[in-house]
């Protein structure tokens, strides 16, 4: 692999791990409070973040050692930098088209609806 790429890939991996951690985390933190388990446990918060970092820093040696894993990654990472990206003109105008097209779309659906709202009022 392209040790240019490789710090890419131990990005992304850190990134997985750091997100798995967060939501084991989370997860367990609010399985604590429903549970009262910190009446049965003494030190739960230290308990729940040593679980999240241990699963987080096992996903990472996992992935780091998985060679279809890395090579996935870096297939990813190589086709990423092949793409060409827009200019920063091009997404402000973009994103300018969007934002007017939504409005439009929402004052038409808005006149629809209030005239839909008139006649079923009319109706009943």
């Amino acid at each position: 692999m392209e040790n240019t790429n490789q710090k890419y890939v131990v990005i992304a991996f850190t990134a997985v791990s750091v997100l798995l951690g967060y939501l084991v985390f989370a997860g367990l933190f609010k399985l604590a409070g429903v549970y009262d388990f910190e009446s049965k446990v003494k030190n739960i918060d230290l308990v729940i973040r040593l679980i999240s970092l241990g699963l987080g820093l096992l996903l990472f040696i996992g992935l780091y050692k998985n060679d279809s894993a890395n090579q996935f990654t870096h297939e990813v990472v190589t086709e990423l930098s092949r793409v060409t990206w827009p200019t920063n003109k091009e997404t402000w105008s973009a994103t300018l088209v969007v934002v007017v097209m939504v409005l439009i779309t929402g004052v038409l659906l808005g006149l629809v609806d209030k005239f839909w709202t008139l006649v079923i009022q009319w109706i009943l």
